[in-house]
């Protein structure tokens, strides 16, 4: 995916609280799907997940959260037509409906 020409790479790096993080979004520019790899982050605690967030216009969309038990390290995540930005936060399991800053551990603009 992170060769194929259709689909945009975002790099989402540590923030200043997690400077050694790392995540990367994949977004396929036609159907607008995210994609989603935590490539140096630890694993969360039994009750919190990972959740992608979009920056649309200044305002945070959740894009689902990231479940560090499955199988496949691409996870699936939701549709997003725009956005200036992702991040990811930490939060409770099955996520939350806005984000908890100070638990924010990377984040990337497109």
């Amino acid at each position: 995916m992170a060769n194929d020409p259709t689909v945009k790479t975002v790099p989402l790096l540590g923030v200043e609280k997690h400077p050694d993080m790392k995540a990367m979004v994949y977004m396929e520019e036609k159907s607008k799907q995210v994609y989603l790899t935590l490539e140096n982050m630890p694993v969360a605690p039994e009750n919190q997940q990972y959740q992608l967030w979009a920056i649309v216009d200044g305002k945070p969309v959740s894009l689902g959260v990231y479940d560090q038990q499955a199988k496949e390290e691409m996870q699936k995540m939701a549709v997003i037509n725009a956005a200036q930005a992702f991040a990811i936060t930490l939060e409770k399991r099955g996520g939350s409906p806005t984000p908890t800053m100070e638990n924010m551990y990377v984040m990337g603009k497109i």
